[in-house]
């Protein structure tokens, strides 16, 4: 027995198959690819606000792996307190990687609640996205940036990027994502990660192309 969709769900079905589509035939069907510069090794600065960092033993095979790319950088920071904060960058042609649940890729932490924050910058507000662990212990936040640029709705962003994407070329987006501990309450939405996260993320846009 035929089954015939209804008319009300078309519209629904047919926007899930082209969020689902576009980031398959972009990167299938687009050859041509816009290098961006510097690598991000270059571009994130050793020290923010005062704090010094040190590589981390992330190896760049889990960076392929999980995110497509050989432009990244990881760096651990470590405050006058103690407080430490790792803050990882990666570009990658492949968008939907980076914006698809980045956590499960280099986090360890379980993370149970997630929103979109808006957040004062250097050059204008920025969207990030902020993860928190059930105990509340560990927050994450992560930032997506395209031309500088930072993203709140990713799967949007990239359905209405498309035709630029087919007809221009392949432009890189890049991933910054900080985990720390929470911090005290009173510290309000700028915890130690978001701070952390701002701070890289303004490195970056200050960044000669």
């Amino acid at each position: 027995m035929t089954r015939m969709l209804s008319a009300r769900y078309a519209t629904p079905v047919l926007v899930l198959l082209a969020l689902a589509l576009v980031p398959t035939v972009v990167n299938s069907y687009v050859g041509r690819k816009i290098v961006e510069s510097p690598a991000l090794r270059d571009a994130l600065p050793e020290v923010l606000d005062g704090t010094a960092s040190m590589p981390t033993d992330r190896r760049a095979t889990t960076i392929k792996k999980e995110f497509d790319s050989e432009d990244w950088v990881e760096r651990e920071f470590v405050d006058a307190r103690g407080s430490r904060s790792v803050v990882l960058a990666v570009r990658s042609y492949d968008m939907k990687r980076l914006y698809h649940h980045p956590e499960l890729a280099v986090s360890e932490t379980d993370y149970e609640r997630e929103s979109v924050e808006r957040v004062d910058g250097k050059h204008g507000p920025l969207d990030v996205h902020v993860l928190r662990s059930g105990g509340g212990s560990t927050v994450a936040a992560y930032a997506l940036l395209f031309k500088g640029r930072t993203i709140g709705n990713p799967y949007l962003f990239q359905l209405t990027k498309a035709p630029e994407l087919l007809l221009l070329g392949q432009r890189p987006l890049t991933l910054v994502f900080v985990e720390a501990p929470a911090g005290s309450r009173s510290e309000g939405v700028a915890t130690p990660a978001i701070s952390r996260l701002v701070s890289a993320v303004t490195a970056l846009q200050s960044s000669p192309s």
